[in-house]
């Protein structure tokens, strides 16, 4: 645990030196890479963390450009039907150093069974902020909304993974259209060696193909790594996130509390059973004799 929380400090720290500001809300618990999907944190389960995007020149590979702005960010669910997402980004690259405060709201509109035919789905809007009823905003400050559906299916072989689509605005649109599509699949594997999970990522977001994967430790330390626009090299951006979740934890506890009520039961009916047979002992005993 202590050796999970060094790293997660130091990388934190990196984040603050290096990182730049991306496009939406990228390697998120409930999206994908940058694309949100019709899924939500459940009620209780939060992240904390940081995220830090870095992109070689298309003139000179062997440089890498880095910018100069970080952002801190707190993702929680509440009643399993509400997802609050909010971000502090310094930008030293601009002349007034800015800083802005943003927030992402997603609705659950449809929960996903474990088991059937209706997928997930959930309704958005991201980077609320107080450009939001000004006129004079820029393009890339105005709010993007979204409509969201996942969808996990069982195939041989494949086994479990999952679709995602959905619509959405701003930054999700094709060029000067006012909308755009976005789809994504997901897989998850919990292979023995990982000790924890790997999530892996595709999908298109309506300028790019993103790729990543996400490793999730027993303890709820987060690392993921990602690529955006991948089918264009001259515009091939990395991406890197590390944050604390407390799903984990609450699994952990949730399961102990489940042993606990399971291991009184079991009492109770051994106690229970004791009591019956001494009764049936002492009804069969024979009277003393006289």
């Amino acid at each position: 645990m202590l050796r999970h929380l060094i790293l997660l400090c130091l990388i934190v720290s990196v984040g603050i030196v290096v990182s730049d500001a991306v496009q939406g809300e990228v390697l998120t618990g409930s999206g994908l890479v940058d694309v949100p999907t019709g899924r939500v944190l459940q009620h209780g389960i939060f992240e904390a963390g940081t995220y830090l995007g870095f992109q070689q020149t298309a003139t000179d590979r062997s440089t890498t450009r880095l910018g100069d702005a970080v952002a801190v960010r707190l993702n929680f669910g509440l009643f399993d039907r509400l997802e609050v997402g909010l971000t502090h980004l310094w930008d030293e690259g601009e002349p007034d150093s800015t800083v802005e405060r943003t927030a992402n709201l997603k609705l659950l509109l449809l929960k996903e069974p474990e088991a059937g035919v209706v997928p997930g789905v959930a309704i958005g809007i991201e980077k609320l902020g107080s450009t939001l009823f000004l006129s004079e905003a820029e393009d890339g400050e105005i709010p993007s909304a979204f409509f969201a559906v996942s969808k996990t299916f069982n195939l041989p072989r494949v086994h479990l993974f999952s679709l995602h689509v959905g619509v959405g605005t701003q930054r999700f649109a094709f060029g000067e259209q006012p909308i755009g599509v976005f789809a994504g699949l997901s897989k998850e594997f919990r292979p023995a060696f990982a000790r924890g999970d790997i999530a892996m990522r595709l999908e298109f977001d309506g300028s790019g193909v993103n790729a990543g994967f996400r490793y999730i430790t027993s303890s709820g330390l987060q690392i993921a790594f990602g690529a955006e626009t991948v089918n264009h090299l001259d515009e091939l951006r990395y991406l890197a996130a590390i944050s604390w979740t407390n799903e984990q934890m609450l699994e952990r506890i949730d399961a102990m509390n489940k042993l606990i009520i399971r291991a009184t039961a079991l009492a109770s009916e051994a106690k229970r059973a004791m009591s019956e047979k001494k009764a049936v002992d002492k009804a069969t005993e024979p009277p003393p004799s006289q």
